[in-house]
């Protein structure tokens, strides 16, 4: 996909639009959704073709004004830049993995690439989705937030997608970044329900501590 700012918007992570997956995708529209409840959640913004919004800004403008907000002025705060396709996160389709993100991202010229990059991501993936689906913008969208140096990440189910039982939740951490996870290069450890991990994760590493485990079940113990 081509990237021309003039045929993109600009929608901030804060207003209702964002919230609206069929406008910015499930992976963006949930970190919408859990601000508007006040939780904590980082900043960010998500570019979407202009045809999806009519209450969004558009233009070179608008997205330089949105990226200082996150990179500051000089540019040198690192972001993150990630899809946010219609066809992943859904209740259908996870495409783990499918789309590309860019990690570390500072600089003008080198957030327009990874934009580019991400909206390229969708070439190799277009087979994979059925053909009621496809879209004429390919679907995507493109969720940028500030880069964090993370002691521990990872992926929380509200549901447990191994064993499909909806009536615990599962979590699989590393140490660092969550994107060595998420790329299959490693394995985390896991836990399901209350039960903490007791042993380190294949390949060897410590487990994460217990307390942060219970944390993250008891966050997601509500309706």
């Amino acid at each position: 996909m081509r990237f021309e700012a003039a045929e993109w918007a600009v929608v901030p992570l804060s207003t209702p639009s964002a919230a609206d997956p069929a406008i910015t995708g499930a992976k963006a529209a949930h970190p919408a959704r859990a601000a508007e409840e006040e939780l904590p959640v980082l900043p960010g913004f998500v570019l979407v073709p202009a045809t999806r919004t009519r209450s969004a800004l558009t233009g070179d403008e608008a997205l330089r004004g949105a990226w200082r907000t996150l990179a500051g002025e000089d540019g040198r705060e690192p972001l993150v830049v990630r899809s946010s396709s219609l066809h992943e996160d859904t209740e259908n389709s996870s495409m783990a993995g499918r789309f590309d993100s860019v990690l570390d991202v500072r600089g003008w010229d080198d957030f327009v690439a990874a934009v580019r990059t991400v909206l390229s991501s969708v070439r190799r993936v277009r087979p994979l989705r059925p053909a009621s689906q496809d879209l004429p913008d390919d679907g995507m969208a493109v969720l940028v937030q500030p880069m964090l140096t993370s002691a521990v990440g990872g992926v929380m189910f509200g549901a447990d997608p191994i064993e499909g039982r909806t009536d615990r939740i599962l979590v699989n951490v590393v140490r660092g970044g969550p994107d060595h996870l998420v790329d299959g290069s490693t394995r985390g450890a896991r836990s399901r329900s209350r039960r903490l991990p007791s042993d380190p994760p294949p390949g060897g590493g410590r487990p994460v501590p217990d307390g942060a485990t219970r944390q993250l079940f008891e966050s997601g113990e509500g309706p």
